[in-house]
């Protein structure tokens, strides 16, 4: 018996042990400033991976609980949306054949290009991003500055326009009377192509 409590108490310091010293590894690497946090740096691939990773798991797990509107498509959510867009967001995310803001350059990681043909933009998921932010990325949250409708629209407008062009973009920010058949043609579309 008393060797089985040797036994115990043996492999329970060394547990204890262990995590102090590598709590004191961590700490000595935090304290030591190696690790390069510039902007201008590229991540170490690792810890891009497990910040990415990391973000994708709150993502989901956060967010989908926030109610769509039920016009979330209308064509003037889609148009107040794309101005909200073209003032707030295209500096970092890019606009069709515009190239970045400065500050869209600078900034690590760099912003996903959301208007790509490729993105999903899941409307909740973009709702609750746009809402919150992320941290630790040049993402603010535009729910302490905007209202949950100004959210949805933009919400509403990268999913819709995603493969956009030029033409439809200016059309969509800066409005014209001829755009509006148009436009209702390739929202109902788009919807059609989503319920299928």
């Amino acid at each position: 018996m008393m060797f089985f409590r040797t036994r115990i108490a043996t492999v329970f310091a060394t547990v204890v042990a262990l995590l102090v010293v590598l709590g004191a590894a961590g700490l000595a690497f935090m304290y030591s400033g190696v690790y390069d946090v510039s902007a201008s740096a590229r991540d170490n691939p690792i810890v891009a991976k497990l910040l990415h990773g990391t973000y994708e798991a709150s993502l989901h797990r956060h967010a989908g609980s926030d109610v769509a509107p039920g016009d979330l498509l209308s064509l003037e959510n889609i148009r107040s949306g794309a101005r909200m867009y073209d003032a707030s967001c295209a500096l970092c995310h890019g606009a069709p054949d515009r190239p970045l803001s400065a500050v869209g350059q600078g900034i690590q990681p760099a912003a996903p290009s959301l208007l790509s043909a490729s993105r999903r933009n899941k409307p909740a998921l973009m709702f609750w991003t746009i809402k919150h932010g992320v941290n630790m990325t040049a993402m603010p949250s535009f729910g302490k500055t905007q209202p949950d409708d100004a959210i949805w629209q933009v919400a509403a407008f990268i999913y819709a326009e995603r493969g956009i062009s030029k033409d439809k973009y200016a059309l969509l920010v800066h409005g014209n009377a001829q755009t509006g058949s148009a436009a209702v043609s390739s929202q109902r579309q788009m919807s059609a192509a989503d319920k299928n």
